[in-house]
């Protein structure tokens, strides 16, 4: 074989190399799964966190995959086992997740959220004791505004009642007001969103303690420089229009770095297990 025809090959032998690399770093490149809490269907989900994902993406230079669920319990499941990289929750099912594999929050809304039990303006209930041996509506056992709220019922004014799960906080004030309910417990902040033409029916008689917004949290193994980059991108998505709307969509209004120690801790208080107990009425 001449000298010609050897240095050719090799060019095209050097060639191919250079064009299988890229596919090569591709098919190894590490990617993140990001799990968010099914507490919208799974389409909203995906449309809303879509544009957020791929921001993230392309600011920090790694890979996130969006992990949407169809029940609850399944995230709660895959947030306690070994397969999440980052993880969007509740504040009551983050702290779940961190007791078996130490997430890290990175970033939260700067809203906080109280819970509030609630009677009609008519009832002849004034105060959480009357309420002993009654039914309260709630949304469902795992939605943190049921569990911070239950807390200090059971804990704080240590009274028993019955639960009546309606599954949305329109249908709670709807079955107070037609009487299914003597009662109901929602976050505060939903009166006011969720069913403000109604608020006039209804008279608070008891608010939780405030605790922090649902985070956006990251697993330990997750490199420290790949924590900081994300926790840097979603704060400065604030800085512009089209960036605080991402951030709304999402529900990560006005991002603040997130503190386990201020903002979680609250829920070692907690006994889940006795409000698991607690059965619907």
């Amino acid at each position: 074989m001449s000298c010609l025809k050897v240095k050719f090959y090799c060019l095209i032998l050097a060639f191919l190399i250079a064009v299988a690399l890229p596919f090569q770093a591709s098919a190894t490149e590490k990617v993140y799964t990001l799990a968010v809490v099914p507490n919208l269907p799974a389409v909203t989900l995906h449309k809303n966190w879509t544009p957020l994902v791929d921001y993230l993406s392309q600011q920090t230079g790694i890979k996130i995959e969006l992990k949407l669920y169809d029940k609850i319990t399944t995230f709660l499941e895959d947030t306690k086992g070994e397969h999440v990289d980052f993880m969007y929750a509740a504040p009551n099912m983050f702290y779940l997740a961190y007791q078996k594999q130490k997430y890290i929050p990175l970033v939260r809304g700067s809203n906080m959220l109280r819970g509030q039990v609630f009677v009609r303006k008519d009832s002849p209930y004034n105060q959480v004791k009357d309420l002993k041996g009654k039914t309260i509506a709630i949304v469902g056992p795992k939605n943190v505004c049921s569990v911070i709220t239950r807390h200090a019922v059971l804990t704080g004014q240590q009274i028993d009642f019955n639960v009546f799960y309606s599954g949305s906080t329109i249908n709670v004030a709807k079955s107070v007001l037609v009487g299914k309910a003597d009662a109901g417990a929602t976050l505060d902040s939903s009166m006011i969103d969720d069913f403000p033409e109604m608020q006039k029916e209804f008279r608070v008689i008891m608010k939780t303690q405030e605790v922090a917004s649902h985070p956006f949290a990251a697993h330990p193994r997750v490199p420290k420089k790949v924590r900081d980059a994300v926790t840097t991108a979603l704060l400065n998505l604030d800085h512009t229009e089209q960036g605080r709307n991402m951030l709304k969509a999402v529900k990560l209004v006005a991002p603040v770095k997130a503190d386990f120690r201020r903002g979680y801790a609250f829920f070692a208080d907690v006994n889940f297990d006795l409000l698991d107990k607690q059965q619907p009425k």
